[in-house]
């Protein structure tokens, strides 16, 4: 027999006013019950009597101004707007029950500390809320007994039931308070915590960003066998206080279960987000870390998942490592409209000659300013736009933008400096899919740019495919004059022989065999590939040359080429021109 259709309870529940939309209805429902009343009983005593309340009837009105702002305006109720609210109703009732002591309907007002109590309850974290029954009860209790005329035994009375009533509310509000708290740390526990993000993602305005991390202590269970539980409750009770010592105000730190963390960070990027983290690795014990930030109209389920499939990745690839997960905003219409937009945008690292200091080239590297990520990381987005397909809508403009930048600064360059070329990042998606090397050398027809005038860069690792496409591409491409470059060598798979095989005119030695090179200190790996490259009749070129030290080791050695700071940082094409093609050649900027 089917069941019967139930309409859904409208009873309170933890929560329930949590978001500043819900505070703000019940701060003005609150105000706006509370005015009401006062106006009606100031206007009847003057009908009937002619006795002049004026000041129920100024306070009365003020309440149903001040409900109707706070109702109107209810979305921008955050928590210190609701305090605020609240010492205003304590406030008036207070002053109510001055000016009608002589009357019995200042016990009703006497009560009214109860009404306040209640709605902080309500609309104020559980451990704020306390202060509310604590200050206003007995200032109420203080207001009677002071008045001439009270009868003890009504303020004895009143005091009775007014402290057995704060008590109750008090007890209701700590014992809600210990089922968000967690009893070791002190911070929120899972439940706690669920309530914030789930206020925070309501409140959070169209294009706020709000990041959330989640982390675990690394290795923590080795701490618990090596000094005992209790050695293991006070190494986490440090943890904790070192890290929220080192959050802004507006950050919650909550604690999962065991060494498990999550912080919400309101206001916070992931970039933003990542670099807040570093600085707090340095102080407290090692941990890995997952963020995401969150996405249009993503549920609290997906955003929090997210940030625990980026820790998963973070615990994966190492200990104290920081991952942030992309999310999913880098969807082909997504990309089509960051373009349209102009959000993207390309900068240019020099390739210097070393024997004269002369650009001879320069690598394309795209960046992203996103609206709300603000400047996301390649590392980042690259990835999740080859996953989301995205990858040839954003390939094909990098494409466009650097040939068109590189036929610009054939023009633009002096008459003494020759023709540089443009290094294009090529993935594999993009080098397997068809039409990848016409597309680029319809570009050079277009513009006018020799192809010779292009090298498009390929990782080791994608080298590895042995997709037709990919072959038929790069054959393509080379028969036309395109350079192919093998970028990060070093750190692939790639066998000697298979350098052999394969169509390939110059190899780029990674920056991490770079970068080892300092005084007294040689790379094998660097030397190996200059020699390497010597010999089978490839170009080379150094990347991440930081120090003269470290370019005058790869001079030394016979690597004709390289780029990295010591020559400049990315820049955009005015200032790439300005600086490598405006000048004299061989004046090294």
């Amino acid at each position: 027999m089917a069941r019967s259709a139930r309409r859904p309870g409208v009873g309170y529940r933890p929560g329930l006013f949590n978001a500043a939309d819900s505070a703000g209805m019940l701060l003005g429902a609150a105000q706006f019950g509370l005015g009401l009343p006062l106006v009606l009983y100031a206007s009847y005593g003057a009908f009937r009597s002619g006795e002049q309340h004026v000041v129920l009837l100024a306070v009365g009105i003020a309440l149903l101004v001040t409900g109707a702002l706070t109702a109107y305006f209810r979305r921008r109720m955050r928590v210190p707007l609701r305090h605020l609210a609240l010492c205003w109703m304590g406030a008036v009732a207070l002053l109510c029950q001055a000016t009608t002591g002589d009357y019995p309907i200042t016990f009703t007002f006497a009560w009214t500390p109860i009404l306040v109590a209640l709605v902080a309850f309500a609309v104020i974290p559980a451990a704020h809320s306390l202060i509310y029954p604590i200050l206003f009860i007995p200032l109420s209790l203080i207001t009677l007994a002071l008045h001439p005329g009270t009868h003890p035994a009504d303020v004895a009375m009143s005091s009775l039931l007014m402290l057995a009533t704060g008590l109750g509310l008090s007890w209701f509000a700590r014992s809600a308070l210990m089922a968000e708290t967690d009893e070791l740390t002190g911070i929120n526990n899972f439940a706690g915590f669920e309530q914030v993000l789930s206020a925070a993602m309501r409140d959070a305005a169209p294009g706020e960003p709000l990041s959330l991390v989640r982390l675990d202590i690394n290795e923590f269970a080795l701490v618990n066998r090596r000094e005992g539980l209790a050695g293991g409750d006070a190494a986490m009770v440090a943890f904790v206080t070192g890290v929220t010592a080192a959050l802004p105000a507006t950050a919650t730190m909550a604690r999962m279960e065991g060494d498990a963390f999550a912080i919400l960070l309101p206001s916070f990027t992931s970039a933003q987000a990542k670099d807040l983290l570093l600085q707090v690795q340095g102080q407290v014990a090692g941990f890995s870390a997952g963020i995401s930030s969150r996405e249009g109209d993503e549920s609290q389920s997906e955003f929090f998942g997210r940030a625990g499939k980026a820790l998963f990745e973070a615990q994966r690839v190492g200990r104290g490592k920081i991952v942030t997960h992309g999310g999913y905003y880098a969807s082909p219409a997504a990309v089509r409209d960051g373009l349209r937009n102009g959000e993207f945008f390309l900068h240019f690292q020099p390739i210097v000659n070393l024997a004269t200091g002369a650009a001879i080239g320069a690598e394309a590297l795209v960046r992203w300013q996103h609206p709300t990520r603000g400047l996301v990381s390649p590392a980042e987005f690259i990835p999740l736009c080859e996953a989301s397909g995205s990858m040839e809508v954003l390939g094909h403009w990098v494409i466009r933008q650097s040939i068109e930048n590189a036929a610009d600064w054939r023009r633009l360059r002096r008459w003494d400096r020759e023709p540089v070329s443009v290094s294009i990042n090529a993935s594999a998606r993009e080098l397997a899919s068809t039409g990848y090397g016409a597309y680029v050398l319809a570009e050079c027809a277009d513009t006018g740019l020799p192809p010779g005038l292009v090298r498009i860069e390929v990782t080791e690792t994608d080298f590895g495919t042995d997709a037709a496409a990919v072959r038929d591409n790069i054959r393509i491409l080379r028969g036309a004059g395109v350079l192919i470059s093998m970028d990060d060598f070093g750190t692939g798979h790639s066998s000697l022989s298979r350098l052999t095989e394969i169509d390939l005119d110059v190899l780029k030695i990674d920056q991490s065999f770079v970068a080892v090179i300092e005084s007294g200190r040689d790379s094998p790996v660097a030397d190996l590939t200059i020699k390497l490259a010597a010999t089978l009749g490839l170009q080379v070129i150094a990347e991440g040359v930081e120090t003269e030290e470290q370019a005058e080791w790869l001079r030394q050695r016979g690597c004709p080429f390289a780029q990295g700071y010591l020559y400049s940082r990315p820049v955009a094409s005015d200032e790439f021109v300005q600086r490598f093609l405006a000048q004299p050649s061989g004046v090294r900027p």
